[in-house]
């Protein structure tokens, strides 16, 4: 555990360091991504296939707190000192060290520290993914310069709140589920352990009415609306359940509607600071 607080103090230190080299809402909405990435990629490879796990097996809060500290941060220091005016070579280069320094970065994690555990995973195999991490990671940097750039709404929200917005749903539910289902057990999507399912349940049946009502509530707010969404979450939640595709263990409607409450609540107040970060880029 020492290596990981370690980690995170260092990393987000320069990161203090280096912020003005980026927009505030650059960093902000990237890193939603990169966090989401590197959950996602976690919940494939150490929740469904068991190939690794941080600590021990299982999910714990330590986990959450080494993603949000680290993922992030490793994000803003790789897109800020990014050499983009130069050539091809020196690029190439600079995805290379970063590459290094992961690799040996999880090999001490891995063999030194109880921070990163091994059950099937081995070091090789992680040879051909980070360089595929870092350039996903420049990509998604350029697209949301593109959509940055775009100041037109579409069904009330422009393309970046649309993408910033979809990516905070994404990681707040991923978190959610992987407290509440795999944490402490109170509920689960077709079976109890990760299974592809719980991804498109996460996109369609919650992201995309939670997207609809931002859109709707972006410039009208009202009470009544956010009341309606929570019932309409609830609604499909049980034609879920009705299909055998959600199952309750210590779970029931109330703690349902207490948890569509609050994710709408936080999805409203993630979109004010997009518009609040961006507004300051155009002044």
């Amino acid at each position: 555990m020492l290596l990981m607080w370690i980690t995170i103090f260092v990393l987000n230190g320069f990161v203090y360091m280096v912020r003005k080299r980026l927009l505030i809402i650059e960093m902000y909405v990237t890193s939603l991504f990169s966090i989401y990435l590197a959950l996602f990629a976690d919940s494939i490879l150490g929740g469904m296939f068991k190939l690794y796990s941080y600590f021990e097996a299982g999910v714990d809060w330590i986990d959450f707190v080494g993603a949000v500290g680290i993922y992030p941060a490793i994000n803003i220091l790789f897109l800020a000192f990014f050499p983009a005016k130069k050539n091809l070579i020196i690029k190439g280069m600079y995805i290379l060290g970063w590459t290094l320094f992961a690799l040996c970065y999880e090999f001490v994690a891995a063999h030194y520290s109880t921070f990163f555990q091994y059950s099937g995973w081995r070091l090789i195999y992680s040879v051909p993914i980070y360089p595929i991490l870092y350039m996903t990671l420049l990509y998604n940097f350029r697209f949301v310069d593109k959509l940055l750039g775009i100041k037109k709404t579409f069904f009330h929200l422009t393309p970046l709140e649309w993408y910033g917005s979809l990516f905070f749903i994404l990681y707040m539910n991923l978190f959610i589920d992987a407290v509440l289902k795999g944490r402490y057990e109170l509920y689960y999507y077709v079976v109890k352990d990760v299974h592809p399912f719980d991804f498109f349940y996460r996109l369609i049946l919650l992201s995309v009415p939670l997207l609809i009502f931002l859109s709707r509530q972006a410039n009208d707010p009202t009470l009544w609306r956010y009341l309606v969404w929570i019932a309409v979450l609830g609604v499909i939640q049980q034609y879920a359940a009705a299909l055998d595709l959600f199952h309750t263990t210590n779970w029931n409607i109330s703690l349902s509607i207490a948890q569509f409450a609050l994710i709408l609540l936080l999805s409203c107040l993630n979109l004010r600071l997009l518009r609040y970060m961006k507004r300051g880029t155009d002044l």
